[in-house]
């Protein structure tokens, strides 16, 4: 008689795989409608929200309207022309949205799709179980769900450098250089998307040791890097005049010349508040908005692949791309915003990921040899209950915030204002002047200086109705004229 063959586990299944990519996807739709409201919530994915409506309507920009001094808002630059600061590539596809009368959906369909290719990678290079950990890893980061329900344009990035971490992958297992190729048009997507992560993802390729593979997928990226010069000279004037330089005066302007400061500069390596601002980033990275023991199991991942293993290449590329971005945070300004705390160590989930899917089997066995399978599986239980725990913390503490900056915009609509000017007094009034970009609304904020009087605002705007907005929970409305 032959030995029964044992029975396969549930976790090798692909239906639970499936299960569980569908299941995020309905998490970060949940959180992106019900809890974010489907707003904007800080300046940077106002930015975006606001280039995508005009692509949406067939504009790279939209004139400024008269008065573009009162008119003022986070990131967006108003000189001549109403335009954001940022990359096209998140706002192109938020424009696909908007189109579809859903743009607050489109962050969390990129999310599904960057999380299928992760679990598509981890399956063929480490198998079935190992891709459903990974999965598990990355879907339920409350990094990765929070960007997948808000607007900030990590998700995209990640979304185009997960493809790029596939070719990579696929190109190690099968030394096909088309792959390559196409790892460099993903960067290139990324690069109209957020140039740092772009570079810095094409500077950990280094570790790969093959000067085919820099070749080739410099060569897929080029044309990609060459639009958004295009797209810089279209915007902007100039080739090599990109938005964050654009809108640095107003900023300053805004926010005074400190905080101002340029983001990428050596002396930040140094700054004591800044070197302190890194390391807290990096512990909430490992502590606060990943899956907990994701970090300790990735450590068991990199070393769990044996030499001579086929997903050896993708182990030591995956080393890089996570020293890399660690590196490179330390010349960035890390001061806080209105931003999850580690936002731009997101690309690093992908990694982290593929080394935790390869160290948790390991892991788990010393659990088990040390303490019994009944504690393996308790930790292997809390994890995944504390990590959605972590998300539903974070949310609590800021809905209210949610709640706040909507509060202007929700105030006069409850009032009724129509065909009205609304002069903003906050003590950041440029964070609720939201007018859309084509200024066309029932209702004009300002984001006037507290110096300027409603009496001014009445003659600059003859025949319309005057209100000033007095910051407070409600916002406080009173008729000018």
């Amino acid at each position: 008689m032959t030995a029964r063959e044992p029975r396969p586990s549930i976790l090798d299944s692909t239906l639970l795989a499936l299960a569980l990519l569908l299941a995020c996807g309905v998490l970060y739709a949940l959180v992106a409608r019900l809890a974010l409201d489907g707003f904007p919530y800080s300046g940077d994915e106002y930015s975006l929200f606001l280039q995508g409506d005009l692509f949406a309507h067939g504009l790279l920009k939209a004139p400024a309207p008269a008065h573009a001094a009162w008119l003022r808002v986070d990131h967006v630059i108003i000189d001549d022309w109403v335009h954001s600061k940022y990359p096209p590539g998140a706002a192109a596809l938020l424009a696909l949205g908007f189109r579809a009368g859903v743009p607050w959906l489109v962050t969390p369909i990129e999310g599904v799709i960057a999380l299928a290719l992760v679990w598509l990678t981890i399956r063929f290079s480490l198998g079935r179980r190992p891709a459903l950990i990974g999965l598990a890893v990355l879907g339920l980061a409350p990094l990765y769900a929070y960007q997948a329900a808000s607007f900030y344009s990590h998700t995209t990035a990640t979304m185009f450098l997960a493809f790029g971490f596939a070719s990579v992958a696929a190109w190690s297992r099968s030394q096909r250089s088309w792959w390559l190729w196409l790892c460099g048009v993903s960067i290139g997507c990324a690069y109209l998307t957020r140039p740092i992560d772009a570079v810095l993802f094409g500077l950990a390729m280094i570790a790969l040791r093959s000067r085919r593979a820099l070749v080739l997928a410099a060569a897929g990226a080029a044309p990609l890097i060459a639009l958004n010069f295009l797209y810089q000279k279209a915007q902007f004037g100039s080739l090599f005049l990109d938005g964050y330089h654009v809108y640095q005066p107003t900023f300053a302007a805004l926010y005074g010349p400190t905080t101002a400061l340029n983001p990428v500069l050596p002396s930040h390596i140094w700054n004591p508040t800044q070197l302190w601002n890194h390391l807290d980033i990096y512990r909430a990275f490992i502590v606060d908005w990943t899956v907990p023991g994701a970090v300790l199991l990735a450590i068991f991942g990199a070393f769990a692949i044996p030499s001579g293993h086929p997903a050896r290449r993708l182990r030591t590329f995956s080393l890089a791309l996570i020293a890399t971005y660690v590196v490179a945070l330390l010349p960035m300004i890390s001061d806080v915003d209105d931003g999850a705390r580690p936002r731009y160590l997101s690309i690093t989930l992908i990694p982290v990921a593929f080394l935790a899917a390869a160290g948790f089997a390991p892991a788990c066995e010393a659990l088990v040899a040390r303490f019994g399978p009944r504690v393996r599986t308790a930790v292997v239980a809390l994890a995944l209950i504390f990590a959605p725990a972590q998300l539903a913390a974070f949310l609590i503490g800021h809905i209210p915030s949610v709640w706040k900056r909507e509060g202007l915009a929700r105030s006069v609509e409850r009032a009724g204002l129509r065909d009205a000017v609304v002069v903003i007094r906050a003590q950041h009034p440029s964070r609720y002047a939201r007018n859309g970009g084509l200024f066309d609304r029932s209702v004009l904020y300002l984001s006037a200086p507290a110096t300027t009087s409603g009496e001014t605002v009445a003659a600059a705007f003859p025949g319309k109705a005057i209100w000033e907005a007095q910051e407070g929970d409600p916002w406080t409305l009173t008729r000018v004229r």
